[in-house]
């Protein structure tokens, strides 16, 4: 099996599991019986329902799972449905047994290692559900409510800094150290961020600090510490928080996402409002989309868990295509990317009862196509991820367009290069059925309107 990873953070395809109503594996643990979001979908989501699916998601190209919090929710603030999510947990140093145990997490990593596949956890260092005892080593949560450097619009958490830090650097270093795990998601980042100090850069460097161990004791896993933030604000907003002083390098790209998919609430237009111009800004230099520093590495996704999914917003009269035209532009992206699983099928959340906008998401894991239309878009969306996956040129190259009309379709034309493996690629964009000329390839390439085309030059 494909074990051989790219350690390059650009390279990254996540593919995100909310593990509660994903799939209910059952040699496994129970679940949970009640979960927010939409009536009658899968409650009772546990880790061998993810076991269960990794090939799968690996067959989808990606090279990267993300699974929302595992850690112990029993007993925790805010009843079921709110310790179902995983998100206000009561021990960061124990599995939630409504999910599984720590055998079952050993076996979802070793399992998902063989298979070339980084697992990303779940972190959520700003806020917690009723925490009484300290870590292994001894630190406890000062958990007076404090507000952080969004003021009272990012509101307040129950975790002080820097008072609590030390505790949550061990909770950072001991799930690589002691599970092998190769990263972390950061819920509502900005908590960190309080009294004007970034707290992102202590954690960052005692995560580089075991990987870099790892790594020099000639571990193949737990050293690739990627750490990606949210902090749902625009570029100049993460970059003036989470970015800051060398804190964290990765944050969801909440600004691309408005482009190509549209809004989280699914109110307004679908993205792409302004065609081509919008991949063209996407695909652009971060530093020239606002954010800085010039290092930085914004995460591209088109829906998650907390909005309606990314078909909500235009996938009308069972069309497929537009769907096909966000994936094409998320596996071309210069950096790291994400998948909500479902959207693959292009799932709905809309008119879902029971089901607020922000938890409409919450479905059911899709692992089969039930039609047609369902089987080509996952084909496409595996197509094109396995061909950015092969292709350095997409993550890492240099980078020019040529932008033209062809009679009456629009035509873009995105050229890369990666001098250092000597790969070149097209990916090729056009609102109308058209035949082309693309530099380098001999033959014509016949597009179909609105299914980019990728081809390797050469």
């Amino acid at each position: 099996m494909d074990t051989q990873l790219n350690p390059d953070w650009r390279a990254l395809t996540l593919y995100q599991v909310m593990v509660s109503s994903f799939v209910h594996g059952k040699e496994g643990a129970p679940g949970y019986n009640a979960l927010w979001g939409p009536d009658g979908q899968t409650t009772d989501g546990n880790l061998q329902g993810v076991i269960d699916s990794l090939d799968y998601i690996k067959s989808l190209g990606v090279n990267a799972i993300w699974l929302t919090p595992i850690f112990d929710s029993t007993g925790a603030l805010g009843g079921e449905k709110l310790q179902a999510t995983g998100y206000f947990a009561k021990d960061y140093f124990k599995i939630d047994p409504h999910f599984g145990t720590e055998d079952d997490l050993r076996r979802l990593v070793e399992k998902a290692h063989e298979l070339g596949l980084y697992v990303i956890l779940d972190g959520v260092f700003g806020h917690h559900g009723g925490v009484d005892k300290p870590s292994p080593s001894g630190f406890s949560i000062d958990s007076t409510p404090s507000l952080n450097d969004r003021g009272e619009e990012g509101g307040k958490g129950n975790v002080k800094y820097p008072e609590s830090l030390d505790y949550f650097k061990e909770v950072a270093t001991y799930w690589i150290d002691n599970f092998d795990i190769d990263g972390w998601r950061f819920d509502q980042a900005y908590q960190l961020c309080q009294n004007g100090h970034n707290y992102w850069c202590e954690i960052g460097n005692a995560i580089r600090e075991v990987c870099d161990r790892r790594r020099n004791e000639g571990k193949q896993w737990g050293i690739l510490g990627y750490m990606v933030g949210e902090d749902w604000s625009g570029a100049g907003g993460i970059s003036n928080r989470v970015f800051r002083d060398g804190g964290l390098k990765s944050a969801f790209d909440f600004d691309g996402k408005q482009l190509i998919s549209g809004a989280m609430n699914g109110e307004g237009v679908g993205g792409l409002e302004n065609g081509w111009d919008d991949v063209m800004k996407v695909y652009s230099a971060p530093k020239d989309r606002g954010y800085s520093p010039d290092d930085v590495l914004p995460n591209l996704f088109l829906s998650n868990h907390d909005g309606v999914r990314a078909a909500d917003n235009f996938y009308d009269n069972g069309d497929e295509v537009n769907m096909m035209t966000r994936f094409a532009i998320l596996a071309g992206y210069q950096g790291p990317v994400t998948l909500y699983y479902g959207d693959e099928y292009a799932d709905l959340s809309r008119d879902c009862d029971g089901a607020q906008p922000d938890n409409a998401s919450r479905t059911s894991g899709h692992l089969h196509p039930d039609d047609g239309r369902e089987r080509r878009l996952a084909q496409y969306v595996a197509d094109v991820m396995k061909f950015r996956a092969e292709n350095p040129a997409i993550w890492r190259g240099t980078q020019r367009f040529d932008r033209y009309r062809k009679d009456d379709a629009e035509v873009l034309v995105v050229y890369r290069d990666d001098p250092e493996s000597d790969n070149k690629v097209a990916i090729v964009f056009s609102d109308r059925d058209a035949d082309i000329s693309v530099e380098g390839i001999q033959e014509t390439v016949k597009l179909t309107g609105y299914i980019p085309q990728f081809l390797r030059i050469g």
